[in-house]
């Protein structure tokens, strides 16, 4: 059964992840509009840090860009699991940025 929410419908779930991110890192932009929301970690790279999540053909696709060569993405059925996958991606990014910093 295809979870029939927007993700606009969650935007408080969302702001709380943006916030927690953003207290740590300074730069961090939030981009939203009714079918996708992207966090981007800004630096001096052109193609930044990006974690979105976005609806397409009845799905939600969670996506982890991080800047340099790994892309992974995730398709969901369901709004919830696939913001719990958002949640672990913007960890990650935390995670890489304090190993290796942002470049």
């Amino acid at each position: 059964m295809i979870d029939k929410e927007s993700l606009l419908a969650k935007e408080d779930r969302v702001n709380l992840i943006y916030e927690t991110l953003s207290n740590k890192l300074q730069n961090t932009s939030i981009s939203k509009n009714s079918n996708e929301i992207s966090i981007k970690i800004n630096s001096n790279n052109p193609d930044p840090i990006e974690i979105s999540i976005q609806s397409i053909d009845n799905q939600y696709r969670v996506t982890y860009w991080d800047g340099y060569a790994v892309n992974e993405f995730y398709d969901y059925s369901n709004l919830n699991k696939a913001l719990k996958k958002f949640n672990k991606f913007t960890l990650k990014a935390f995670d890489n940025i304090q190993k290796f910093g942002v470049k």
